[in-house]
């Protein structure tokens, strides 16, 4: 299957996919992170309130139930897969976007104690399938599963400050096994790897944040030209090697 032409084609369309994806992901995640310093810090302190009052949360907490019901009422996918059955993939659709990204919008700023997860493994996927459609690439499951995956680590590659923990990760979110795993794994970490540079670099030229779920370690120096050159150099080098 790794030797196929069509195997091949579909590497560089996840490369290809990654950027797009990666900014959508980016922009998805500065507005949550733009909603939630306005709600909880900008208007209680323009209210005259050092900290939000103890009652804050219950208007806000009613709303949010209220619209994301809606959602999964009225929207295709139901808002995304319910966060207590674990986080997984399913299958992924550019239908089910919309509705992933409103409830997502009115559940995390206004106090859900839930993360960016799942709405953005949903997002990476459905618009990886979208930007397929939109080229009128052949649409079959097999490109369904490496471009959803694919799309996904493109999109959470950020939040986890190494596009190999959010490719690992999807390990147990793709649902697959074996030789079928180590296939869908090559596209995701390429996109992933194309990823965390889309949001490095969007970063710091916006100044723009994210959020992200880091744990404090140490802060690795910028990226430069001579690092993503060498990177691309020892790249060959290693996969020559292990080959």
């Amino acid at each position: 299957m790794l030797r196929r032409p069509e195997y091949r084609r579909a590497l560089v369309f996840c490369a290809l996919i990654g950027v797009p994806v990666s900014l959508g992901a980016f922009w998805f995640l500065v507005l949550l992170h733009e909603l939630e310093n306005l709600i909880w810090a900008d208007w209680p302190h323009d209210l005259g309130w050092t900290d939000p009052p103890w009652w804050w949360p219950v208007p806000l907490g009613l709303l949010s139930g209220v619209v994301v019901a809606l959602v999964v009422l009225r929207f295709p996918g139901r808002g995304g897969h319910i966060p207590a059955a674990g986080l997984h993939s399913g299958e992924a659709s550019r239908a089910t976007v919309p509705g992933v990204v409103l409830a997502a919008l009115a559940s995390l700023p206004l106090g859900a104690v839930l993360g960016p997860e799942a709405p953005l493994i949903a997002l990476g996927g459905g618009l990886a399938l979208a930007f397929r459609d939109l080229v009128r690439a052949p649409a079959t499951e097999a490109s369904t599963v490496l471009l959803g995956a694919a799309g996904a680590a493109a999109a959470i590659a950020a939040i986890f400050g190494s596009p190999l923990v959010a490719a690992v990760m999807l390990m147990e979110v793709a649902g697959v096994g074996g030789p079928q795993l180590f296939a869908v794994m090559l596209p995701a970490l390429l996109s992933s790897g194309i990823g965390a540079i889309v949001f490095t670099g969007f970063g710091h030229w916006t100044g723009l944040k994210t959020g992200s779920l880091n744990i404090g370690l140490p802060t690795p120096p910028l990226l430069d030209t001579g690092d993503v050159v060498w990177s691309a150099l020892m790249a060959l080098v290693i996969g020559a090697a292990v080959h």
